[in-house]
């Protein structure tokens, strides 16, 4: 059912919200803390943001279990992190480990940290953001699967972005359903874009790499090229950056092609509100902070109905869906969002609607608060 993962999390919500203790501290471990890239960096420092400006009597510590530069530092990393959460910890300014972890080695990595938390009495949240969490499941070692189900079985709760992952854990993880719970990411209002922009003129933001389809949809700006249209597009992130710019020069779209290399939250949001749509046509996606972000500055978005996308999005309402790797698919999108101004303001008050419904900040984080006060009295 394709709002079967909508469904769970509303009911989850409705027994969250009820009044709860709130925690006294939250700590966030998260790849690169606050300076974090990707999707979990940015929950991370919404996470932290709002709770810093919102709620004064619970502190937030937010932990960088990685670190800069060589890997070989992370043993430092580590320490370091255990030690500032037992000083937490002992000084009655923690009670809830909130783990961010994606796949491969960040589950070691957080598995130190959630043996430590349950030693000294915390409560675990271990909070799952990795679009290849299924495949990488399904295909690791009997070692690293068996340290993955550990994890999962140990944490109080697990949050997973959708319907797919929570299967994933209930059927072949043998995890209790009530020890897992969908939420939704969420992201700050970044403001209405303007009301004249380029309808030709198309933006993505991603890691630059063949599982966000980057190489796809340089094929779809050359046929659009070669037939007259003119089409831009603006690719905004780091990555295979000189694999698609010999890419575009190949199809003969260096023109019309503009690479910003990595660009800041506020630069991004910027580019959010002066662009026609945001195009993401990914092979894996949990659900993108970017179509979160797209949606609240009424941006248009096609998108691949992957992860958590199909469950909540719906093709011609909300949103344009075309398959993974179906050029022809995404080409006709681009000229039909760029042509179609009745349907570019449809997904535009639609999606601003979906945004105020379900990825508001304020509400995400009130569901979270109420969750941590659950997890204290269980």
């Amino acid at each position: 059912m394709k709002y079967k993962g909508m469904l769970a999390a509303s009911l989850q919500d409705a027994e969250v919200t009820r009044v709860r203790p709130a925690p006294r501290g939250v700590v966030i471990v998260s790849t690169g803390g606050v300076k974090g890239g990707g999707g979990i960096g940015s929950v991370t420092r919404m996470m932290t943001r709002w709770i810093g400006d919102n709620r004064p009597d619970i502190h937030v510590k937010p932990i960088d279990p990685r670190g800069e530069g060589s890997i070989a530092w992370s043993p430092f990393y580590i320490g370091a992190g255990l030690a500032k959460i037992l000083a937490l910890r002992l000084s009655g300014r923690a009670d809830i480990l909130h783990l961010q972890v994606s796949e491969r080695m960040s589950f070691p990595r957080k598995g130190i940290f959630q043996i430590f938390g349950r030693l000294i009495g915390m409560r675990v949240v271990l909070h799952h953001h990795g679009a290849e969490l299924v495949p990488f499941y399904r295909e690791a070692s009997p070692r690293m699967k068996s340290l993955v189900r550990r994890m999962v079985h140990g944490a109080d709760i697990n949050i997973v972005l959708g319907e797919v992952w929570r299967k994933l854990l209930i059927d072949e993880m043998d995890l209790d359903p009530k020890k897992v719970t969908v939420r939704f990411n969420a992201a700050e209002n970044v403001g209405a874009g303007a009301d004249a922009v380029d309808p030709w003129h198309f933006l993505i933001v991603a890691n630059l790499s063949p599982r966000k389809g980057v190489g796809e949809l340089l094929q779809a700006v050359a046929r659009l090229k070669a037939d007259g249209h003119p089409i831009r597009l603006t690719l905004a992130g780091g990555g295979q950056i000189d694999r698609y710019k010999a890419e575009a020069e190949e199809l003969g779209i260096t023109g019309c092609v503009d690479f910003t290399g990595w660009v800041s939250g506020k630069d991004v949001h910027g580019l959010l509100r002066s662009r026609s749509a945001l195009v993401l046509p990914s092979y894996q996606e949990g659900f993108p902070m970017a179509i979160i972000e797209s949606l609240s500055a009424g941006l248009p978005v096609i998108a691949t109905p992957v992860g958590s996308i199909g469950e909540m999005m719906k093709n011609g309402d909300d949103c344009l869906l075309v398959q993974p790797g179906d050029v022809d698919g995404l080409t006709a999108a681009l000229l039909t969002m760029a042509t179609d101004v009745a349907l570019r303001d449809r997904l535009k008050e639609n999606g601003k609607a979906l945004y105020a419904q379900h990825f508001d900040i304020d509400g995400y984080m009130q569901r979270m608060i109420a969750l941590y006060g659950k997890l204290l009295v269980a």
